[in-house]
């Protein structure tokens, strides 16, 4: 068997149909039929069971499928390797952050890229923490910088950790809960706006705030688009959640204040760099990675 058979047979399982499968391996669909039937003779055992409406693997074709995983995915990682080596200093990264963690890390990370490595092609996704962690394992990112309540423990990724970031709650100059003596019952009760949080963080807030069971807090908009939300908070009567560095400019203009909350009360954000495990980083990627230490490092961020 080599490559282009096992990369035939895992399109064909995925896209579920010969017909379906052709265009993505860009054969025939005799061609293809060829190839596969080719591969069940060399293994010695069917992989396919063919029905009119597509084709399901069978027992050995799911044992097949496994290993010709892994080996496909060590085989885009020598390739990958290869032509680093040949292109040196020219290189590309595609890294994503999370809606809490791109208003601290991304701009300070791309004025360093640019600076230090102008030809470096960088493209960087801001999207939710679940969502960059699919499509890490689906290797369209380098890596990712999310919030360590998306990250499994897993053998196949590497975390470096970041420092904590002070949370809290933010609301306009003016609002009317500024220069009141606040209990977490009235807070509790307020609007608040945030990013999509995980349920395990929802259940914290609800711990901190002294929620009764059943009673959630009132999260009267959400949005990936944190901008947007500082904004909104610039504006309404809302409660931002949000970590003291992704907020620091608005705070340094007044045009967000912080609440003061009881000594008890604590919140804290951390993030985490994550990669995949057996996936060595481009020179570019560890660049990138750098740029985000570094930003992490220095407590502030330039806006």
């Amino acid at each position: 068997m080599n490559i282009k058979q096992l990369e035939h047979f895992l399109a064909v399982a995925e896209e579920g149909s010969i017909a379906a499968a052709a265009p993505r391996a860009h054969l025939t669909q005799p061609a293809l039929t060829r190839s596969i039937q080719a591969l069940e003779t060399q293994v010695g055992f069917t992989l396919f069971d063919r029905h009119t409406r597509g084709v399901v693997l069978t027992a050995m074709g799911h044992l097949v499928l496994d290993r010709a995983k892994r080996i496909l995915f060590e085989a885009n990682c020598l390739e990958r390797d290869l032509l680093l080596v040949q292109k040196h200093e020219m290189g590309r990264v595609r890294f994503g952050l999370g809606p809490h963690a791109a208003p601290i890390f991304l701009a300070d990370a791309l004025i360093a890229l640019h600076r230090e490595w102008p030809k470096l092609e960088v493209t960087a996704e801001v999207n939710d923490g679940g969502l960059l962690m699919n499509g890490l394992r689906e290797e369209r990112f380098d890596f990712v910088v999310v919030d360590h309540r998306f990250v499994p423990t897993s053998t196949d990724l590497a975390v470096r950790r970041l420092a904590n970031e002070h949370t809290g709650c933010f609301v306009r100059a003016g609002h009317p809960l500024i220069g009141q003596e606040m209990s977490l019952a009235q807070l509790r009760h307020s609007p608040f706006a945030s990013v999509p949080l995980p349920e395990s963080v929802r259940a914290n807030l609800r711990k901190a705030f002294g929620c009764r069971p059943g009673e959630d807090l009132q999260f009267q908009v959400e949005s990936n688009d944190f901008r947007v939300l500082v904004l909104l908070a610039s504006c309404a009567d809302v409660i931002l959640l949000a970590p003291l560095r992704a907020v620091a400019a608005e705070v340094a203009g007044g045009t967000l204040v912080q609440l003061p909350l009881p000594q008890s009360f604590k919140l804290a954000a951390r993030f985490e760099i994550v990669h995949l495990a057996g996936r060595t980083l481009s020179p570019a990627a560890e660049r990138a990675v750098s740029a985000v230490e570094s930003v992490d490092r220095m407590g502030t961020t330039t806006f």
